[in-house]
Order: structure tokens, then C-alpha cells, then sequence
């Protein structure tokens, strides 16, 4: 890699963590939410002001899977009460969050995927190569 030059992928996590942020600001509107919305809204201008950076975009779906995972490893133990020495707590089942951030990643990942093997085939069309040849106006 050449200095001041990123690849695709880290263009990616780059587009995840803001997806992260995003949804970390909005799950936690009632705390840090505002402070972590600013930080994101500032790496998505940034991002957004890189041309090349958007290769990266699918990154905002699979970033946004992160924070659901979080929230099933915390609630591992649920759902129903949980007890540990000293105190009680309540924990929500982990499965419907476990869902969501597999799927989340896994969509978010194969659409970058797909559209890195289109643009190195040269195909950044469904209409395949060639398809705004003047022939085929």
C-alpha cells in the first residue's frame, strides 16, 4: 500500500464505523447519544467529501450490525432475571439482537463484496460492460 493511498476494505471499515456510530448515537439518544452523533456526523462528512471513499458505503449497513451484537453478548444470560453475587438485574432475550447484527453484517458485506467483483470486472452496471456505448444509446 502506498502511503496516503486505502484499499477498498479499509474504505469499508472506515464507512462501518460510522455506521456504528449512527447507530450508537441512536440507541443511546438519552445519554452519550448527542456526543457520539457529532463524532459520526463529522466521519461521515469526511468520508463523504472523498470520492474514492465511497466504494466503502456497503460499510454503513455491516457497522450498524455491530452494536446489536454488543447487546447479545451483555444479555447472554437472558432473558429473565439474572443473579449474580450482589445484586439482580433483568436481561432481554439475546436472540432477536443476535439476528439482527448477523444479518445486518452479512448484507452488509456481501453487497460491498458485489460491488468490488462488478468494478473489477468492469461491469458497474447490471447492464453489464459497454452498456452506454453510443451503438447502444
Amino acid at each position: 500500500m502506498r502511503h496516503g493511498r486505502l484499499h477498498g476494505w479499509q474504505w469499508f471499515l472506515a464507512w462501518a464505523a460510522v455506521g456504528g456510530g449512527g447507530v450508537t448515537a441512536l440507541l443511546t439518544v438519552l445519554t452519550v447519544g448527542p456526543y457520539v452523533a457529532v463524532l459520526t456526523l463529522g466521519g461521515a462528512v469526511l468520508l463523504g467529501r472523498t470520492r474514492r471513499s465511497h466504494t466503502g458505503l456497503p460499510g454503513l449497513i455491516a457497522g450498524a450490525g455491530v452494536l446489536p451484537l454488543v447487546i447479545a453478548w451483555l444479555n447472554r444470560s437472558g432473558p429473565g432475571n439474572v443473579c449474580t453475587p450482589g445484586e439482580c438485574t433483568e436481561e432481554w432475550s439475546p436472540w432477536p439482537w443476535l439476528g439482527a447484527g448477523v444479518v445486518l453484517i452479512a448484507v452488509g458485506t456481501a453487497v460491498w463484496v458485489a460491488a468490488t467483483q462488478r468494478a473489477r470486472q468492469g461491469t458497474n452496471s447490471p447492464a453489464g460492460p459497454g452498456w452506454n456505448r453510443p451503438a447502444d444509446r
